[in-house]
């Protein structure tokens, strides 16, 4: 595709269109380099097609199974709070999409999605498209810098990713002018606290253990690491949004794991579920 102001010319290449400008690959590539060094050391990068058209469901025994049983929770959110009450088929622009699982979950409904991220790589980016039959526009992109019109979708979405946003609230804003009259704004479980206080203080934690466990030495950080609510709900009122949030609370053995990490810790855990606003 090229584009009629500035005559530049954007490729697709295996089935993921090529819309991140040279500079911004560049400063994105060290994170992107120790995200995917991260999900290798923490065994979170598959090869199996089947593994990722099952998620959010995996089998049992996966040691990321208590996060991917929140994920599903969410998920069902997702479905009965926002896709029930909106247009149908909807347009869906899911940012930071991650493997496209999401994108594949709701392509498979009949929805319209395009699939957003900077990472490409075919474990954990845009690449693993290739698994899905439903059809998917995959879009190598910046979050503050969409290849879209305004207004075009009826749902705008953040899958597990604003947190990665440098200014969350620019992001947001962004992402608003995307969404149609009517539309909804989401927000899919990011570290989510009351207190500015508790975000840096996990964030710090995340980053101890990135030396501690894994060996890093030079931690590349793209954002701030978490939400929180009061941000999120004053970014909505400036937008003129009604905001909601549904908790997605896991399984009881998950939840006296956290409250007992809280004691330990001596910080609220984060909270995940969905965040709306209409």
């Amino acid at each position: 595709m090229s584009c009629s102001c500035c005559d530049r010319v954007y490729e697709r290449r295996r089935q993921v269109w090529r819309f991140l400008a040279p500079t911004r690959e560049q400063q994105f590539e060290p994170f992107a380099r120790q995200y995917r060094l991260v999900r290798e050391r923490e065994g979170r990068r598959v090869e199996s097609a089947d593994y990722y058209r099952m998620l959010p469901i995996v089998a049992a025994g996966d040691p990321y199974e208590g996060d991917w049983r929140i994920r599903q929770e969410t998920y069902r959110h997702l479905l009965g709070h926002v896709f029930a009450a909106s247009r149908q088929p909807s347009a869906v622009l899911d940012l930071g999409a991650g493997s496209a699982w999401l994108s594949h979950r709701l392509a498979s409904l009949g929805h319209h999605v395009a699939a957003v991220d900077a990472i490409e790589d075919d474990a954990d980016g845009l690449g693993a498209v290739r698994h899905y039959q439903a059809p998917i526009v995959a879009v190598q992109a910046d979050f503050d810098a969409l290849p879209f019109t305004i207004r075009q979708f009826d749902v705008v979405l953040f899958n597990g990713s604003l947190h990665y946003a440098p200014d969350p609230r620019a992001t947001l804003e962004h992402a608003r002018t995307m969404l149609s009259d009517g539309g909804t704004l989401v927000v899919m479980d990011s570290p989510m606290f009351d207190a500015d206080r508790d975000g840096v203080a996990m964030v710090d934690d995340g980053l101890r253990r990135f030396v501690r466990d894994l060996g890093l030495r030079e931690i590349v950080r793209p954002g701030c690491g978490y939400l929180t609510f009061s941000a999120l709900n004053a970014t909505a009122s400036t937008l003129q949004l009604r905001p909601a949030f549904v908790p997605s609370r896991g399984s009881l053995s998950w939840r006296v794991r956290r409250q007992l990490a809280r004691v330990r810790i001596g910080r609220q855990p984060a909270s995940f579920g969905l965040w709306m606003a209409r």
